[in-house]
This record gives C-alpha cells, sequence and structure tokens, in this order.
C-alpha cells in the first residue's frame, strides 16, 4: 500500500485527505480533528472512503478546536479500472451523493464475502462475519488485510496487498463500477470538486487529460508517496490541463507513514478549490431552479 516516497519539506495548513474510523482510519473524528489541530493544521478535509457518515461529529469538534473542517469523501470510482476521486466542500446532505454512497456501502459489504471466497479457495480463510465486525464504519480491503496478518496468511499489512488483495493479486475483486464521468457529474452537483487522489501511486499520468475532458477539477499532486518528481509532474499536467492542485497526508493512523499537515498546500491553494467549488454550486442552483414546476 502506501510508501513515503519524501520527506516532508514543512508542516501545511492545509490537509485535504484524511481517514477516521468510519472507513479504514485508527480514529475517530472528532480525534483526527483535535489532534490535526494540535499539529498547526487550519483547514482540514475528511475523506472517508465512500461515506460521509464522520462529517457532522468532524464539523463540531472543527467549531470547537477553531479550525476549518470542509466536507470532504474519497469516491473509488472506475475509470478503465479501479481509481479514488476526493471531493472537497460537498453538501453531506445532498440526496443524490447520500444514495450513491448507500449504494457503495452495500457493495463494500458484497466484495467482502466475495473476497473471503477466494481466500477460502486459495487456503487462506477468514470469517467473514468477522472481517465485517471489525469495522467501525464502511469496510474495505485494510480490514481484510489486517485478518490476513491476525490470522498468520500475511506476514504484514503490505504482504497482504501484495499476495492477496492488489489490483493483479489472486483475491482480488473489483468494486461495483461508478464510472468516473457519473462520479465527476455527482459531485459536481452535490456542490464540491472532483480531484483525482494520488495519480501518481496509481501510474496515471497518461489518463489525467481524459479525466480532466470528463470535468475533473484538480490533482492530489502533494501526496506522501509522491516522490519530489512525480509531484513536480502532476503540478505541470495540471497547469496545462486547467485542474488545481491538491494534497494531504492521507492520514490513517498516528506513527503511520504521514502526520497530519506533513503534506498539503497552502490556502492560497486552498481558495482556487474553494472558488471551483462555489461555481459548481451556483450552477447547480440554478439547474434545480430551471427544473422546479412553475
Amino acid at each position: 500500500m502506501l510508501r513515503t516516497a519524501r520527506a516532508p519539506s514543512a508542516r501545511r495548513p492545509v490537509d485535504l485527505h484524511t481517514h477516521s474510523t468510519c472507513s479504514d482510519g485508527a480514529l475517530a473524528p472528532e480525534e483526527v480533528v483535535r489532534i490535526a489541530a494540535a499539529r498547526g493544521v487550519r483547514h482540514l478535509a475528511l475523506t472517508d472512503h465512500d461515506t460521509l457518515a464522520g462529517v457532522p461529529a468532524a464539523t463540531a469538534a472543527a467549531a470547537e478546536a477553531g479550525i476549518e473542517l470542509i466536507p470532504g469523501i474519497e469516491l473509488t470510482v472506475w475509470h478503465h479500472r479501479e481509481v479514488h476521486l476526493l471531493a472537497y466542500f460537498v453538501d453531506a446532505r445532498n440526496v443524490e451523493l447520500l444514495e450513491t454512497t448507500e449504494r457503495q456501502r452495500k457493495a463494500r459489504i458484497e466484495r467482502v464475502h466475495l473476497i473471503c471466497a477466494r481466500l477460502a479457495e486459495l487456503g487462506a480463510p477468514l470469517d467473514a462475519e468477522a472481517v465485517l465486525a471489525s469495522a467501525d464504519g464502511n469496510v474495505g480491503r485494510p480490514h481484510i488485510a489486517r485478518a490476513l496478518v491476525e490470522a498468520g496468511h500475511a506476514r504484514t499489512f503490505d504482504d497482504a496487498f501484495r499476495r492477496f488483495l492488489g489490483a493483479d493479486a489472486s483475491a482480488y475483486v473489483a468494486a461495483e463500477r461508478l464510472e468516473m464521468a457519473d462520479a465527476i457529474r455527482i459531485v459536481h452537483r452535490a456542490g464540491g470538486v472532483a480531484v483525482i487522489a494520488h495519480p501518481g501511486v496509481e501510474g496515471l499520468t497518461e489518463q489525467v487529460p481524459e479525466m480532466a475532458r470528463l470535468g475533473l477539477d484538480g490533482v492530489e499532486s502533494e501526496h506522501p508517496a509522491h516522490c519530489a518528481r512525480t509531484a513536480r509532474r502532476f503540478r505541470s499536467l495540471a497547469r496545462a490541463h486547467n485542474l488545481l492542485i491538491s494534497g494531504g497526508s492521507d492520514f490513517h493512523a498516528p506513527n503511520a507513514k504521514a502526520e497530519f499537515g506533513d503534506f498539503g498546500i497552502d490556502e492560497e491553494g486552498l481558495n482556487l478549490l474553494r472558488a471551483r467549488a462555489e461555481g459548481h454550486r451556483v450552477a447547480a442552483l440554478a439547474r434545480a431552479d430551471v427544473s422546479a414546476p412553475a
């Protein structure tokens, strides 16, 4: 999974990629906010996988801590293969987005059962119900990886992904297909901006122009698994295709790959994303007014 490719140059005030126990993080949303604020983060996006469940608690905690909580999500989408799409400034009450996440939630449960069935065939059996019970929020492959390590079927978390769960591994099952174009439209109609997550990790250099034509708003160039050269490459691609820059720690647990604020962007970059989101929000309201009955 994630490997730190470079050390952070300076702590950033804007961290736009974090996870809580509502997906595969180790800390509750309130703790994510509290620790991020203590480390000097002033603008924080909670971007749990395929769920907005942690946003209300994180928003309340951010108000107490005196920082901005940006409602966000990391959607599992399909663009020739499974990739991840970060969304910021979304309306966490948007019906279409919530219906999408509910479909994703149910698909994740089914995916666990399918992967566990494959693991059993491979001689690495796991109890699917126990895996599901281990997740406080949305279940995902990281929960299965931890179970594989605990059962002695894998040496480490990364070993579990390499041998069983990665996209080219023996027990891999693709997520339900939410097409990139559809996901971007859903994010825009919810008043948010759509940013491709860790494109260097995913090897998406050649796909960025195509994604831009589909309406993508930005690329996450600043990520702990991107070396300096990779980050520069995606900043250059962004400029060439009128895309904005994003970044964050991709925080999952303390003392892991990166801490809050180790990677991110500055407030000028955040304001560019905010302005783009406001444009999508205004357009969504205009469409709603046009479609409303007279």
